[in-house]
């Protein structure tokens, strides 16, 4: 399979910044919406230099990536060595319409990253918590005809949604994040008439440009309305549609990603298990299971309860993963 160059794009800020702090508050109090914690909430936007151990992730176990672009808002990472010729960083007013910035929902961002001059066809996008954990290649992200493969998961709460009065009993009982991606599923039951609900596996994804621009233009109308909110609310829409779109519209192949059973967890201790694509929280269990099931791809989520010592604690697992640095760092 060649696909030609394939690029990474990563989505980055630096909440310590007392910059984007400044900003971010004026915003929250400009707006008076009622947000949630785990939406705005200053440790959600804390930088506990993720990025940094993802590149050191990325040059261990993905050294094809031809180019690597880092989108942030008037920041640059502090450790970043800029002058490597394999990566470039991209500020929002290079890909977005200036009336939308600043914003600080990481869906309506994403919607933009297309229009970063020069990025391939075919290209991975990943938020800055999320890690290489073992050695890939373009054939785990894309089929030998060049379609991407979708990493989904069924959500444990519910796994379809029968008819409207389902759906709305439902989305009261669930936080605002699990809204947005309600919202995208709305979208693509009245587009394709599906009734099971996948959320995104929440990993590296794998994109090809022309049907992301494609999927830009089929839910023109819903996005428009979404980019209206700087925050994440529950009237954003999940990025779940791009890849769901593309695995309805045939274009990408959706893979169900499972977690281990019993049997396969604690008595052959993943001998028979491969957890492709992991995701957990900022814990000890998130480590112990990372170490144990050693995943091809993982991603710790950065929650708004977490502790200033459960960050250190995993930036010092980050430090034990990837230990060298890497050539992105100065």
């Amino acid at each position: 399979m060649d696909l030609g160059n394939i690029d990474m794009v990563y989505c980055w800020c630096d909440g310590n910044d007392p910059d984007f702090r400044k900003r971010k508050n004026y915003f929250l109090e400009k707006e008076h919406m009622p947000y949630d914690e785990d939406s705005v909430g200053e440790l959600r936007f804390f930088d506990n230099e993720e990025l940094r151990y993802s590149l050191r992730s990325l040059e261990m176990y993905a050294p094809w990536i031809h180019h690597v672009y880092i989108v942030t808002d008037r920041q640059v990472p502090k450790w970043l060595n800029t002058s490597y010729s394999k990566v470039s960083v991209i500020d929002h007013s290079q890909i977005m319409p200036c009336e939308l910035i600043p914003v600080f929902e990481a869906a309506v961002i994403e919607r933009y990253i297309i229009n970063i001059p020069g990025l391939s066809e075919y290209f991975l996008y990943a938020n800055d918590d999320m890690f290489f954990g073992m050695p890939v290649e373009p054939e785990f992200f894309f089929t030998n005809t060049g379609n991407p493969i979708v990493y989904l998961k069924p959500y444990e709460r519910f796994e379809k949604i029968i008819d409207e009065k389902d759906f709305q009993n439902k989305y009261n009982a669930v936080p605002d994040w699990m809204r947005t991606n309600m919202n995208a599923w709305k979208l693509l039951h009245e587009k394709y008439g599906q009734k099971e609900f996948y959320v995104s596996a929440h990993t590296i994804d794998g994109y090809k440009k022309s049907y992301f621009n494609d999927i830009l233009k089929k839910y023109k109308n819903a996005f428009d309305q979404a980019n209206k909110y700087r925050f994440r609310t529950d009237k954003g829409i999940g990025r779940d549609i791009f890849g769901l779109d593309m695995v309805y519209s045939g274009h990408g192949v959706a893979e169900v990603i499972k977690k281990p059973n019993f049997w396969q967890k604690h008595i052959h201790k993943s001998k028979d298990y491969i957890w492709k694509c992991y995701c957990g929280s900022e814990n000890a269990k998130t480590c112990k299971e990372i170490l144990r099931f050693t995943p091809y791809v993982f991603c710790v989520n950065a929650e708004a309860h977490s502790s200033e010592q459960q960050k250190k604690e995993m930036r010092d697992f980050y430090e034990m993963l990837f230990p060298n640095p890497s050539q992105f760092e100065l």
